[in-house]
């Protein structure tokens, strides 16, 4: 099912609005923000569970290695700067914070945040974990094989340290990994931790995608002709092949409440030609109803399943800059802006 629209009409725009989240007066421009990283939590009844089918172990396995690999993750996206937690004293700060900062009634939140030197805090929890095996014996050989699936859940809370309040946008990822061990010794079979640690990488880097993509989402910074260059790559989850939807983007105030509000328009679609770790290169597909420098990059489509449907992968002959029809527009600019009345 397509959920986004293939063809658009320079008469019929079709309109998302969507709420603005109260953050956008604390996002800074020209620099990164700090973010301030709460410890990682787990819910009691995820504790409960483990205990009660002999995993918390595991458990603790997948928590340790989540806790740093998220710190990871987030830093090599290179979109915010991370306060320092090395120090015993930043551990015990980060961990108040995190017991007051999700009353969003608690103002004493905001001066918490503050302290830290962050605009926003993260504040991770394991929401789910489960760790089911089945084990096959062969008797006749004393070997057995084992088949084990891991499933994690996990939610990032955002809080906004000026106000001490709850964003209303939660990232939150399940995810489930597979593990099959074949014909090892009856009584020294058993799950590895390899498992585990992958499990937690992957985790780790979808939920920093995730709360990228809500606080700074990709952007274009430049057109040239039928080439977008947007300032997101692999670290952000995009692939070379992907198909992406280009927004014009206004913000709006309901003027009776206050309440900010994104206006985003659909205004083209693009085919991920070239990318590295920080920026993504893109061939526009289709009609250009406005594109400029400033718009939203969204994803939509995998080159997988672009394939899969029968759709042409990207031109590997497509230079840089430019097309064999370019007419020269400079960078930042387009054949039909968008201009907001």
């Amino acid at each position: 099912m397509n959920r986004y629209l293939r063809a658009l009409s320079a008469v019929s725009f079709v309109i998302l609005m969507s709420p603005l989240l109260t953050f956008a007066a604390g996002l800074s421009t020209g620099e990164q923000d700090t973010i301030f990283i709460g410890a990682l939590k787990v819910q009691p009844s995820v504790i409960a569970m483990a205990e009660k089918k002999n995993h918390l172990s595991e458990l603790k396995r997948v928590f340790d290695s989540l806790e740093s690999q998220f710190i990871s993750a987030l830093n090599a996206t290179r979109v915010f700067q991370l306060v320092e937690r090395s120090r015993k004293s930043d551990i015990e700060l980060e961990q108040g914070f995190a017991a007051v900062a999700v009353d969003p009634n608690d103002k004493n939140a905001a001066q918490t945040g503050k302290m830290a030197g962050a605009s926003f805090a993260f504040l991770p929890q394991i929401d789910g974990f489960e760790d089911k095996s089945e084990t096959t014996r062969h008797q006749a050989i004393g070997r057995a094989s084992l088949s084990r699936k891991l499933f994690l859940s996990a939610v990032v809370q955002i809080v906004d340290t000026t106000t001490g309040k709850l964003l209303p946008d939660s990232p939150s990822i399940q995810l489930t990994k597979t593990e099959e061990v074949e014909n090892a010794r009856i009584g020294q079979l058993s799950g590895s931790d390899e498992v585990i640690v992958a499990l937690a990488k992957e985790m780790a880097k979808k939920l920093s995608q995730e709360v990228v993509a809500v606080l700074r989402p990709a952007k274009v910074l430049a057109v040239t002709g039928k080439q977008v260059l947007f300032n997101r790559g692999s670290e952000a989850g995009f692939n070379k092949g992907d198909l992406v939807e280009i927004y014009a983007v206004q913000n709006i105030k309901d003027e009776d409440s206050g309440e900010l509000f994104r206006n985003e328009v659909p205004v083209g679609q693009a085919v991920i030609s070239r990318i590295d770790k920080n920026q993504s290169y893109a061939t526009i597909s289709g009609d250009d109803m406005g594109i400029t420098k400033g718009c939203v990059v969204r994803f939509i489509k995998t080159a997988a399943s672009r394939a899969a449907e029968g759709e042409p992968p990207p031109d590997a002959t497509q230079p840089d800059f430019g097309t064999k029809g370019d007419t020269g527009s400079t960078p930042g600019s387009s054949e039909k802006p968008l201009k907001w009345k």
